[in-house]
């Protein structure tokens, strides 16, 4: 694999660890890393990285931007939410089921009422960490 200066990269599947541009008038790579090395995968799968360098200037690693990190943070965050709005479906079932028998109590409501509004905080949330904004009516 070959990565230029702006963190641009290209596979030669014929010799995965070389430069194949090399005698080519062209812009010429800045680092050569073994396309089958975990340094590889890690710079494919980052959609945004910045380098580590050692002392010779050779590429031994990448760091995942800020941003990119967050992102990620973000997306897992959102779907443990969405777990937990399942379960609190799963908890409404009992109180729902008694309701549509007839054979409600007071604590019934009142669990539904505690579990909407944890759905709805939820759901706020999930909106917060997507960077959806709330639209106000007026």
């Amino acid at each position: 694999m070959i990565i230029f200066e702006d963190g641009s990269c290209r596979i030669n599947p014929c010799n995965p660890d070389s430069n194949f541009l090399e005698g080519f008038d062209c812009n010429q790579p800045k680092w050569v890393v073994d396309d089958e090395s975990e340094l590889a995968w890690k710079i494919l799968s980052a959609p945004s990285w910045e380098p580590v360098e050692d002392e010779n200037g050779n590429l031994i690693d990448i760091v995942i931007s800020e941003a990119v990190q967050m992102k990620q943070s973000n997306e897992e965050s959102i779907e443990a939410l969405k777990a937990e709005l399942d379960e609190i479906d799963r908890q409404a079932i009992r109180p729902l089921r008694a309701i549509a028998a007839g054979t409600d109590t007071e604590e019934d409501t009142r669990i539904l009422a505690e579990l909407e509004s944890r759905a709805e905080a939820i759901r706020a949330e999930i909106a917060e960490l997507s960077g959806e904004k709330e639209e106000t009516n007026g």
